[in-house]
């Protein structure tokens, strides 16, 4: 049975993923999760596809999706089937939501 919960900043686990790049799982399970990306300044993320499609919000910062460039605020949502690397000059903090998994592009 699903109850609520809460993750404690001070207490989260940061996931390297990268030169940069680190995650924390706010919420996983077999088909959905949501992270917490925080990204250095220079800092990118491989190309890769979420076969659900993926919300992307921008905590602070700002960040290049592609070919979008996002600010503080900006929400932007990738349907299923496309694929964009992800890139920061000057960091940032991202709230990602995805169903059904990721797959890196090789």
């Amino acid at each position: 049975m699903n109850k609520p919960y809460i993750i404690r900043y001070s207490e989260s686990d940061r996931i390297p993923m990268g030169q940069g790049v680190k995650i924390s799982y706010l919420r996983k399970s077999a088909d959905e999760y949501s992270i917490l990306l925080q990204m250095d300044a220079h800092s990118q993320f491989p190309v890769h596809e979420h076969v659900g499609g993926e919300e992307i919000f921008v905590v602070e910062g700002e960040v290049q999706v592609g070919e979008e460039k996002l600010n503080r605020g900006d929400y932007y949502y990738l349907p299923p089937g496309f694929n964009r690397s992800v890139s920061t000059d000057k960091g940032c903090t991202l709230l990602i939501s995805s169903a059904k998994g990721v797959q890196l592009q090789t």
